[in-house]
């Protein structure tokens, strides 16, 4: 019995070994297959990993974007990084932390989430010094979708700052090949690929070279600016959806291409504390607690294209992208400008509220009390159809509208001059600017001339400038004769420019003189003084053929005891008509879905429409400090030009 027993033991265990020499136990066939399966995986990560052209960084805290695709491995384990869990801190977290921690948790980074200034740049610079930048590969199947596989580059980002700032932040890209496996995809190449943007995806097909740029086998994957959402090709990207984003995505150029080196991920999420990639099961946030959409990103496990990555393709994929022109124009520059403005206003109040609560309160009141206090219509005493005669704040700024309806028909001309040189300037550019055969994956948008699109701009914005200056100069002939009840045409007007263009020259200079102190933060007081001593000069030259100094004296004289009012009111009506045309065209792009085209030159059109209106305004301002001084100016031949002599003084008025 035992004999038998013995027996037929060492038959199993003999058939065993047989099975176990020839690889046939079912339980010992899976890890000969892993090995192969992993280094198919492996090579086909290789050979397709993405080249990543980031806009330039020059300068550090300057333009462009300051961090690089990282290996999640630099911030674990080091002391200035807490794992904020909802019962403890744990400082230092190591991947075993993160597998454990529950999915209210926060990896907080050390920075002001939502105001950086330059603290992510420099600490992300200190802790990746010398490492090569990182990308994570996985080669992955979904099931329903048989002969189908999804490699897909996950890539980390230190930072996120764009219209919302979030510590950390995970992108990626997918390329889908028709294949079982990773050994099936390496023979037969890919068929399409699909770059995650906001919460959607755009696609392309692996044959299109006209959209995808491939480099040596490998796509060339352009990051957004701040946003890192993935685009094909160099441009500025308009969104106004969640899928899209809301806002204006940039990844022009000039750029800066990287190779990241590729760690290759599992294709299930890690179930112990043990593994090396065991923060993938992290359920947490990648990030610092803020609030709204500026918490951070949860990690790749928790995304949909993770456990269903085709059908992700298939919910959130979109044939392309919009992209703006190369200059952009009226409209697209106003969408993109309120957004990044709106948007910064947000989070300075998420950041600082009872400061921004008192900004906004205090300018509410002051806003409200000067209107209260100032007269809208005229008094009975007064001529409500008089031009030249004195007039409160208010009685301006609804005079102006007033006056410009009178002339309309005079001033329609003038508006047609406005909006075809804004136009031909904005076309100008753009042909400018255009793709020449020297572009390159980091400079797609490449001039057929670099030195061309400079002096094709400033020589755009040069002759605009002296066509509006123009315009402004028939406009307060119109007004002048108007005060004296005369009506004169646009083209009497231009022949009288023709003949005397002191005005237009006054208003160029004291234009660009300002222009250029307001792009500057620490010259913009500079500039606000000159603004309330220079705001009625070009008017001076106009209505009482002064030169060119002495219509700047004649300005500084004429606002000496109303410098208040004369600022603000020229910055009212400055504003109006610099602002008024890009927000309409921006509010067209945002709720129309009209082209881009049609929206820049609707904003154009309303543009030059408006801009006589303000020009009228600050004509009526001049005419008030004139009656309030109760002077008339003339130059004083014995004292010179640049002297003026000033008679018919009166007490002014309180």
């Amino acid at each position: 019995m035992d004999l038998t027993r013995r027996s037929r033991l060492a038959a199993v265990l003999g058939v065993w070994t047989v099975a176990l020499l020839v690889g046939l136990v079912p339980g010992q066939l899976s890890p000969a297959h892993a090995a192969d399966g992993d280094e198919a995986d492996r090579t086909l990560a290789e050979r397709y990993a993405p080249v990543v052209v980031v806009r330039q960084h020059a300068a550090p805290c300057g333009d462009g974007e300051p961090y690089l695709p990282s290996s999640v491995d630099r911030v674990l384990g080091r002391s200035d990084v807490v794992l904020r869990t909802p019962t403890r801190d744990i400082r230092a977290p190591r991947a075993a932390d993160l597998f454990a921690a529950p999915a209210g948790s926060n990896l907080d980074l050390p920075g002001q989430v939502l105001d950086p200034r330059c603290e992510y740049e420099s600490w992300a610079g200190r802790i990746g010094a010398g490492d090569q930048p990182t990308v994570y590969a996985r080669v992955v199947t979904e099931p329903g979708h048989e002969g189908v596989v999804a490699l897909q580059y996950w890539f980390w980002w230190v930072y996120n700052d764009w219209n919302d700032r979030h510590e950390g932040d995970w992108e990626m890209v997918q390329l889908v090949f028709d294949a079982d496996d990773a050994a099936g995809a390496l023979r037969v190449g890919p068929r399409q690929t699909a770059y995650a943007q906001h919460e959607g995806a755009e696609l392309a097909n692996w044959a299109d070279t006209g959209k995808l740029a491939v480099v040596d086998g490998h796509p060339v994957v352009y990051p957004g600016q701040g946003s890192h959402a993935a685009y094909y090709t160099q441009a500025v990207w308009f969104g106004r959806s969640a899928a899209t984003g809301f806002g204006c995505d940039d990844t022009s150029a000039p750029g800066t291409a990287v190779r990241p080196a590729v760690a290759l991920l599992p294709t299930a999420t890690p179930t112990s504390a043990g593994d090396p990639y065991a923060w993938l099961a992290y359920a947490g946030r990648w990030g610092q607690r803020a609030p709204t959409f500026n918490n951070g990103p949860t990690g790749p496990a928790t995304k949909q294209q993770w456990s269903a990555p085709l059908t992700w393709v298939e919910e959130k994929g979109r044939p392309g992208s919009v992209a703006l022109p190369l200059v952009p124009g009226i409209a697209a520059d106003g969408f993109c400008g309120m957004v990044g403005g709106g948007s910064k206003l947000f989070l300075e109040a998420l950041e600082r509220p009872l400061v921004v609560a008192a900004f906004a309160g205090a300018a509410v009141i002051l806003v409200g009390a000067a209107a209260r206090r100032t007269r809208w219509r005229a008094g009975d005493r007064e001529d409500p159809d008089a031009v030249d005669r004195e007039r409160h704040t208010g009685q301006i700024l609804v005079d102006q509208v007033r006056v410009a309806t009178r002339l309309r028909r005079q001033l329609l001309p003038v508006s047609l001059t406005l909006f075809v040189a804004v136009v031909l300037a904005t076309y100008a550019r753009q042909w400018a600017v255009r793709p020449g055969e020297d572009s390159s994956i980091t400079e797609v948008n490449g001039s057929a001339d670099s030195l061309l699109p400079v002096v094709a701009g400033v020589a755009a914005w040069l002759i605009l400038f002296v066509v509006q200056a123009c315009c402004v100069s028939v406009v307060l002939h119109m007004l002048d004769a108007t005060a004296q009840g005369r009506s004169v045409s646009a083209f009497e007007g231009a022949r009288r420019v023709a003949w005397r263009p002191t005005t237009a020259a006054v208003y160029v200079l004291g234009s660009a003189t300002l222009s250029l102190l307001f792009s500057s933060f620490w010259l913009a007081p500079v500039g606000l003084v000159l603004l309330s001593l220079w705001c009625v000069s070009f008017v001076a030259a106009s209505q009482e053929e002064l030169g060119v100094r002495d219509s700047f004296a004649r300005s500084q004289a004429l606002t000496r005891t109303r410098r208040l009012k004369s600022t603000l009111l020229a910055l009212v009506l400055l504003y109006s008509a610099t602002l008024c045309g890009p927000f309409v065209g921006g509010l067209l792009l945002l709720v129309t879905g009209w082209p881009v085209a049609l929206c820049n030159a609707v904003a154009a059109a309303f543009t030059a429409l408006l801009v006589p209106v303000p020009t009228i305004g600050i004509g009526l301002l001049f005419y008030d400090l004139r009656h309030e001084s109760g002077a008339t100016a003339s130059v004083d031949p014995q004292r010179g030009a640049g002297r003026i002599r000033v008679s018919g003084m009166r007490p002014r008025r309180a």
